[in-house]
C-alpha cells in the first residue's frame, strides 16, 4: 500500500480542474465567499489592526493584500494576517468528524500564494478543493482521539496539511515533492495545546493565520528539497501516533479520488466555538416554542458529549473566552434570540444581568451523548423556571451541517452582515459577484484588488 502522505500527494498532483464535480467547485465558491466575509469583518475587531501591522512589517513587499487594509506584503504574512483576522470571528467552517476548520487554514494561503504567482480563478478553486481534502482526511485518521484522549486544538494542529497541499498544487509540484511537504508539514507545524483557546489568550486567534503561514513554508521549503519522510504520517514516531493515542489510517484512503469532503463541512451561523451551536438551537427552540424570557429562568442544565462540556466556564474574561463559554452562550441566545458577533463584547461580558443568567447554567458531560459522538454533537437543555415547569430540547446536529445546510440565500446574508463591516455593500456586491465568476477569471487580483480598503 502507498503511504498516507504520498497517496494524498498523487490526488494533489494528478487532479485537475476539469476532473472536479460541478457541485464540488459551487461549494468551493461558497467557501472562499465565506471566509473573505468573516475576514474582512475580522479586520476591523481587535485582532486586526495589529495584526495587519505585523504582517505589513515582517513580511516586507509583495503582492499579496492584507485584507481590509492598503497594505500589500509577501504570502506568508498576508496568509498570517488573514488568516487571524477570519478565526478570531470563530465563524468560519468545521468539518465536524475530522474536527478541522478547513476554510481558515487553506483559502488564506492559497489566495495569497495566487496574487504572488499571478494565477487564475480556477487555480485558485482547484488547490481550495485540494487542501480540504488532505487536511480532512488526515484529520478523519486521528479523530476523535485527538480531541477526546489528548489536549490538542486539533485544526490549530491540522490545518498545516490544508494549506501544505494547496500551496503544494499552485507551486507546480510533482507527486513526490507533494508527499515531502506533508512530511515537512507534518515536522514543522504548530502543536497548538489546548489551553489558549479554554481561556481566550490573545494569541489563540493567530493559530489558523499561523498554520496558513507554515503550510505555505513547508511546500517552498520540500521545493527546495527540505522533504519530510515518507512514514510522516503513519510511521511508529510519525504525526498519527504522535496527536492520538487511537489513530484508523484506513480513513484518509476511504473514498480518496471519489468523494470530496468539501461537502461534507458545515458553514456557522453563530460566531461561538461549533461545539456548543446544539446548545445554541436547543435554546432556541425553548425560546420559540413556549416563549421563554431570560426573567423566567432559575436553572438551565446543559447535557452535552466530553469535549463540549470542557467550555463550561461561566465568567469569561475575554472576547475569545467568550466563544468558548457554553454558559455564557446560552445567556446570550436566550436574551437576544441569537448568538451574533455583537453578542460577544466585552460590554456583555461585563453585563450583570448576562452574568447573572450564566451563572444558572451548569453543563456536564453525559456518557450516553459522548456515545454519539463525534458523528453528532448532541446537546439537552433543560430550563427549570421560577414557576416550577421544566422545558427540555434536544438537538444532535447542529444548523449548517450537510444533514441542515446553509442556503446559498443564507450564506449571502451572512456574507452581507459581514463584509460590510469594513466595506460598502456596493463593494460587497461586487465581491460576491467576482467570487461566483472565478471559473472565468485569468487573474485573481480581479479579487483580492476589492478586498483593499
Amino acid at each position: 500500500m502507498k503511504t498516507a502522505a504520498y497517496a494524498l500527494a498523487e490526488q494533489v498532483a494528478g487532479i485537475g480542474y476539469h476532473d472536479l464535480p460541478k457541485d464540488v467547485i459551487h461549494e468551493a465558491k461558497r467557501r472562499i465567499a465565506d471566509v473573505i466575509g468573516i475576514g474582512l469583518s475580522g479586520s476591523k475587531g481587535p485582532a486586526g489592526r495589529p495584526i495587519q501591522a505585523f504582517a505589513a512589517e515582517q513580511g516586507g513587499a509583495g503582492r499579496a493584500v492584507i485584507w481590509g487594509s492598503n497594505r500589500t506584503t509577501s504570502p506568508a504574512f498576508a496568509a498570517l494576517a488573514n488568516g487571524t483576522m477570519t478565526f478570531h470571528m470563530e465563524l468560519d467552517d468545521v468539518h465536524r468528524t475530522s474536527h478541522t476548520h478547513p476554510g481558515v487554514s487553506v483559502i488564506p494561503a492559497a489566495m495569497a500564494l495566487c496574487e504572488e504567482r499571478g494565477l487564475s480563478g480556477k487555480d485558485l478553486l482547484l488547490a481550495t478543493v485540494l487542501g480540504y481534502e488532505v487536511e480532512i482526511r488526515i484529520g478523519l485518521s486521528v479523530s476523535p482521539s485527538i480531541y477526546v484522549d489528548r489536549t490538542y486544538l486539533a485544526p490549530g494542529t491540522l490545518g498545516v496539511f490544508g494549506a501544505a497541499a494547496a500551496a503544494s498544487k499552485l507551486l507546480g509540484l510533482d507527486a513526490g515533492t507533494t508527499a515531502g511537504a506533508i512530511g515537512t508539514a507534518s515536522y514543522l507545524g504548530p502543536i497548538a495545546p489546548f489551553e489558549s483557546f479554554r481561556l481566550g489568550a490573545a494569541a489563540k486567534d493567530t493559530i489558523m493565520g499561523w498554520v496558513n503561514f507554515c503550510g505555505l513554508y513547508a511546500a517552498s521549503l520540500a521545493a527546495a528539497g527540505f522533504i519530510g519522510p515518507a512514514t510522516s504520517i503513519e510511521g511508529e514516531f510519525g504525526y498519527n501516533n504522535t496527536v492520538a493515542e487511537r489513530c484508523d489510517v484506513n480513513r484518509i484512503y476511504a473514498g480518496l479520488g471519489e468523494q470530496y469532503e468539501i461537502l461534507r463541512t458545515g458553514i456557522k451561523p453563530y460566531a461561538c466555538c461549533r461545539q456548543h451551536h446544539t446548545a445554541i438551537d436547543a435554546i432556541l427552540e425553548l425560546k420559540e416554542r413556549y416563549g421563554l424570557a431570560a426573567a423566567e429562568v432559575a436553572h438551565i442544565s446543559h447535557r452535552t458529549f466530553v469535549v463540549g462540556s470542557r467550555g463550561s466556564s461561566k465568567k469569561p474574561a475575554s472576547i475569545s473566552a467568550a466563544k468558548y463559554s457554553a454558559p455564557y452562550t446560552i445567556a446570550v441566545a436566550l436574551t437576544f434570540g441569537r448568538a451574533w458577533r455583537e453578542q460577544y463584547t466585552m460590554e456583555l461580558i461585563q453585563d450583570q444581568t448576562i452574568m447573572e443568567l450564566a451563572a444558572k447554567v451548569d453543563v456536564t458531560a453525559d456518557m450516553a451523548l459522548e456515545k454519539l459522538y463525534d458523528e453528532k454533537w448532541p446537546s439537552i437543555v433543560e430550563v427549570t423556571t421560577k414557576d416550577g415547569r421544566i422545558l427540555r430540547a434536544r438537538r444532535d446536529i447542529p444548523r449548517g451541517e450537510p444533514e441542515q445546510p446553509t442556503t446559498d440565500a443564507e450564506l449571502k446574508e451572512k456574507f452581507f452582515s459581514l463584509a460590510t463591516d469594513a466595506v460598502s455593500p456596493e463593494r460587497a456586491q461586487a465581491i460576491w459577484d467576482t467570487v461566483f465568476r472565478l471559473d472565468e477569471s485569468k487573474d485573481i487580483s480581479e479579487l483580492t484588488a476589492l478586498l483593499k480598503v
